[in-house]
């Protein structure tokens, strides 16, 4: 699924058959990416190495809290301005998403990406919920059972424009201090 506005890489193409949908649709986490999942660099974005590539590393207890779930739908929405910016390609975050997944076990559902950024004015862009809104209706999600984790604003934003039932801060819900 490919459009000018954002792009997605699911996993499956559809809710896995371990979710059979509910009548009301199933559950869902929505996950940022990055300072929730995986580490920045001093500037807040994606940290890159020699060759350009975005350097994929964990956060604290993010493995560990999220593996035990895996019979969840987990689905991440990023915003990556760099994309337009010039400074990373389409590909790199393809390509990191799926070493993110990789490292997580193979646990993730989906994702979309904005590769905006403020000055395009998409409704993709967080904290506007057009992301929210395509994995929702591309996995069938019940909005209001679901929870959304995330380490700004723009995160918290997005999760209640787009209907989502529970927000929590990543410091949070992965017991950092």
């Amino acid at each position: 699924m490919r459009s000018s506005r954002t792009f997605a890489i699911t996993l499956t193409g559809a809710p896995p058959p371990e979710f059979p949908m509910a009548e009301s649709g199933n559950p869902a986490l929505f996950l940022d990416l990055a300072g929730t999942l995986v580490k920045m660099d001093e500037t807040r974005q994606l940290p890159l190495d020699g060759n350009g590539n975005i350097v994929i590393e964990l956060l604290p207890g993010v493995a560990e809290k999220l593996r035990p779930i895996r019979d969840h739908l987990m689905l991440v929405f990023t915003n990556q301005a760099g994309i337009k910016r010039g400074r990373l390609t389409t590909a790199k975050v393809e390509a990191a998403l799926l070493e993110l997944d990789h490292q997580l076990g193979d646990i993730l559902s989906g994702w979309l990406v904005c590769p905006h950024d403020d000055d395009d004015r998409c409704e993709c862009r967080k904290p506007k919920s057009g992301m929210i809104a395509e994995l929702a209706e591309t996995f069938g999600v019940d909005l209001q059972a679901s929870t959304g984790v995330g380490d700004q604003a723009v995160d918290e934003q997005a999760c209640k424009a787009g209907g989502v039932g529970r927000f929590v801060y990543a410091k949070d819900f992965f017991g950092w201090k």
